[in-house]
Formats: structure tokens, C-alpha cells, sequence
């Protein structure tokens, strides 16, 4: 009687699990194995854990990289702009050794013809040598070892919560592909708001001097022209995106805008010297800048900010040459002056 009993709940448990992980093997929630199975919308709200699976399974010819500011914009922009197919490679507050790794991911599963690459200042001043993907990730669905698949087949979160999610989205809410990873639509905008976010510094710490960043941001310079070198085949539109007036208010009152300069000049004068590449400022537009209504904090802004960029570029506005490049750059300093000197005197 007990050898029946624990036979029949042996094969009653087997069964389960197998229904369980084929269960999760159709319907695959954060693209493991392959691409949205029709009719199913490719629903993405996970970064950290379906990034990696549309990197390599998914269909498209473009690569959006960045960190939480570049989420907000719909990838279908940038297709009807650049005749592209564009997915999002995104790491909130990614440095560039982050997302280093995701576009040689990418360049290992396709031929890719353009990365719209959004390229934060404060990445340029991470550790180059930063190991990626790390312990904070779900490194079951980024090491392409199968024996620990099992962490995805039998994870309950993905069973009950992931896979009615996305039908839910597919069938019931009419998702929207091209906004994947879209945070904006739980934000709110404004000058309160953003005033709200910023910790203004009490007191102005010395500048750092340049033997502190020079070196890491020269080594972070090199990997984005090391990928850049590499596949000459690809058009980067590297595009630096508008930080407010209290993010560049914080540079400065923490000691950190000869750095963020720095890293601004260093990185264009190299990437300028690669036939491959289109470069873009929106940082010193005082018209967005200064306009605080842009923004949910000092860093983050609406949307809006997104499409314009998007638009801009593709008129070839707001483009970087060897020849204003400079004359640029020194704009923005002129303008973080100006805001130390008035702006920023409306707010405290």
C-alpha cells in the first residue's frame, strides 16, 4: 500500500513538474528560449530578467542602449526614423562596462546596423574592469548553462504572476511593444516634484582634480571606441541626454563638474575621430534645461524630452563636429555659470 501511494505520487509530482516547466517552456515570459509566440504581445517590464533573452531572441537590426533615462523612449521612434528594428538594451544607472557587455551580446547574435547608444555622463566615471553580469542579476537566464534552468521552469513568480501578466497585457490592456521597460506613465512631472528629489548639498566641496577621474574615464572612453572599431559596419548615434539645472547644480556644489566635463570632452574627441559615428548634445539647451516642469528629479524627464531627441536626430540637430564640438562644451560650462549665478537662485 505505501509502495502504491508513494509510486503514484511520484508520477503525480513528475507530471506536474513536466507541466509546469512546458507550461513556462510556450509561453516564456522573459524570452529564454525564443521570441513572443503569436499571438502574444512581447510584454517588458523586467529588465534585469528579459533584457539578455531579446538580446538573443528576438528579431531586429538596431540596439537602444542606456541606462533609465533612455527607457522612456518607444522604440518604434527610432524605426520610423531610421528605417530600423530596435529593441532596448537598458541597466538602470548602467556604466559603460554594463553595457558594454550587452552590446557584445548583441554583436555575438546579429548583424546589427545602427546603436542609439545614451550616454550618460556619470557612466563614463564607473569601473571599467566592472564584472557584468553580477550577483544582482538572475544569472540562471544570462549564463546559457541548462542544468539551472530549473531556477525559471519551477519558479512559482513566473507560473502565477509573469505568464498571467503578459496575457493579460496581450489580450486585455493592448500593450504597447514599442514601450518596453516605460516607466513615465507612473511618474509625476514638475518643478515641485523635482525640487522634492534633490538633496541640495549645504556646502561646496573642493573640486576633484584630474589625476581622480582622468584614468577611469579615459579607460571607459576606450572600451565604447573599442566597439566602435570593431564593427565598422554599424552607425552609432551616441547622444548625450538633458540633465535639469540641479543635477549640474549638485556637479558643482559636490566637487564633480571638472569631471562630468571631462568625461564630456574626452568622449567626444574620441568618438569624433571614427568615420562610424553621429554625435549628438542635448545637455546645454536651456529651453529644457532650465525648465524644470521636464522633470520628476534632478536627472529624469518626461517622455516628451525622448521623442524630441529622437526627432532632432534624425534632422541632424543638436549634431557634435570636430569643428563646434569644443565651442559646444564650452557652452555648457558657460550655462552651469549662469545657473549658479541666477537660475538657481529661484529655488534656494
Amino acid at each position: 500500500m505505501y509502495r502504491k501511494f508513494l509510486k503514484n505520487f511520484t508520477i503525480t509530482a513528475a507530471i506536474l513538474f513536466i507541466a509546469a516547466a512546458a507550461l513556462v517552456l510556450f509561453f516564456d515570459p522573459f524570452f529564454h528560449y525564443h521570441g513572443p509566440a503569436a499571438p502574444l504581445k512581447a510584454v517588458l517590464t523586467k529588465k534585469e530578467y528579459q533584457g539578455i533573452g531579446t538580446i538573443r531572441n528576438f528579431n531586429y537590426d538596431s540596439l537602444l542602449v542606456g541606462s533609465s533615462t533612455a527607457e522612456n523612449f518607444n522604440n518604434k521612434w527610432f524605426d520610423e526614423a531610421f528605417d530600423a528594428a530596435t529593441i532596448k538594451a537598458i541597466k538602470s544607472s548602467g556604466i559603460t562596462a554594463q553595457l558594454d557587455y550587452y552590446l557584445t551580446q548583441a554583436f555575438e547574435e546579429r548583424e546589427i546596423k545602427n546603436i542609439f547608444y545614451s550616454l550618460d555622463l556619470f557612466a563614463l566615471g564607473g569601473d571599467p574592469e566592472a564584472e557584468f553580469p553580477d550577483d544582482s542579476m538572475p544569472l540562471y537566464l544570462y549564463d546559457k548553462n541548462p542544468f539551472n534552468d530549473i531556477n525559471y521552469l519551477l519558479n512559482k513568480d513566473v507560473i502565477f504572476e509573469d505568464i498571467p501578466y503578459m496575457l493579460a497585457e496581450t489580450f486585455l490592456d493592448d500593450y504597447d511593444e514599442g514601450a518596453s521597460y516605460n516607466w513615465a506613465q507612473y511618474k509625476t512631472f514638475g518643478t515641485q516634484e523635482a525640487l522634492s528629489h534633490y538633496d541640495r548639498p549645504a556646502e561646496i566641496i573642493p573640486m576633484k582634480t584630474e589625476d581622480q577621474y582622468k584614468a577611469v574615464i579615459d579607460a571607459n572612453v576606450d572600451l565604447l571606441i573599442k566597439q566602435v572599431n570593431a564593427h565598422p559596419e554599424t552607425t552609432f548615434y551616441f547622444f548625450y541626454p538633458p540633465y535639469s539645472l540641479l543635477w549640474w547644480d549638485n556637479m558643482t556644489r559636490s566637487g564633480e563638474l571638472n569631471q562630468v566635463l571631462y568625461a564630456a570632452q574626452a568622449s567626444a574627441q574620441a568618438l569624433l575621430s571614427c568615420d562610424n559615428v553621429k554625435l549628438y548634445y542635448f545637455q546645454n539647451d536651456p529651453d529644457i534645461i532650465y525648465n524644470l516642469d521636464l522633470y520628476m528629479d534632478p536627472i529624469h524627464f518626461t517622455a516628451d524630452i525622448n521623442h524630441y531627441m529622437v526627432t532632432q536626430m534624425q534632422q541632424d540637430n543638436y549634431r557634435l563636429t570636430p569643428q563646434n564640438y569644443l565651442s559646444e562644451l564650452q557652452k555648457m560650462r558657460e550655462l552651469v555659470q549662469e545657473m549658479e549665478e541666477s537660475e538657481i537662485g529661484k529655488y534656494y
